[in-house]
């Protein structure tokens, strides 16, 4: 199984990180660098070539990387995991309008017009949506109320907004993709 791992907004991919080591035990992981103060069409279409380039049959992302996740698995046809997904980036990402540090420690500038540019979530694809109810960025029940009814939505008591039940997730990730791809054939 091919994955592609998207990170979170201010955040970057690293191949070390604990949540990349842990999906390593269901296949391979790849991922790539993206600045979402770009907007929403470069973003997708970095992600779309990753996708196309590494011929992906998952799609793992976190937080800004779970919401593209979604968008570019419902475009794409591909199942995805949205972990701690944002729901509503035109809101969620107001706070970091002008300029930043990103959690790498370069300096960023988000502008209103590529707040502006991020449709909320799509409510179409085959996803796997997972929330930490300690999440302290985003309110894990507004998107349990948003998607629940339309994803299959797993939830876990604690944690925080980086997701920390990846070992507790691993199974249902797997059974997941295992449920799409005999669908698919």
């Amino acid at each position: 199984m091919n994955i592609l791992y998207v990170h979170g907004f201010g955040s970057h991919y690293d191949p070390e990180h604990e949540k990349i080591k842990a999906l390593e035990t269901l296949g391979t992981v790849v991922g790539i660098n993206i600045d979402y103060c770009k907007g929403y069409d470069r973003v997708s279409g970095r992600i779309y070539d990753a996708i196309m380039e590494e011929q992906v049959d998952l799609i793992v992302g976190t937080s800004m990387g779970g919401y593209m996740a979604a968008q570019m698995g419902s475009q794409c046809g591909v199942p995805f995991v949205s972990l701690n997904p944002a729901i509503k980036p035109s809101e969620s990402l107001q706070k970091w309008v002008g300029t930043f540090i990103d959690y790498a420690g370069n300096d960023r500038c988000l502008t209103e017009l590529v707040v502006a540019s991020y449709p909320d979530i799509v409510q179409t694809g085959a996803g796997l949506v997972m929330v930490d109810s300690g999440d302290e960025v985003l309110r894990a029940q507004d998107t349990m109320d948003l998607l629940e009814n339309i994803f299959q939505v797993e939830w876990f008591t604690g944690g925080n907004h980086g997701f920390t039940h990846m070992e507790a997730a691993l199974p249902k990730i797997n059974t997941f993709f295992k449920e799409q791809t005999k669908e698919r054939q």
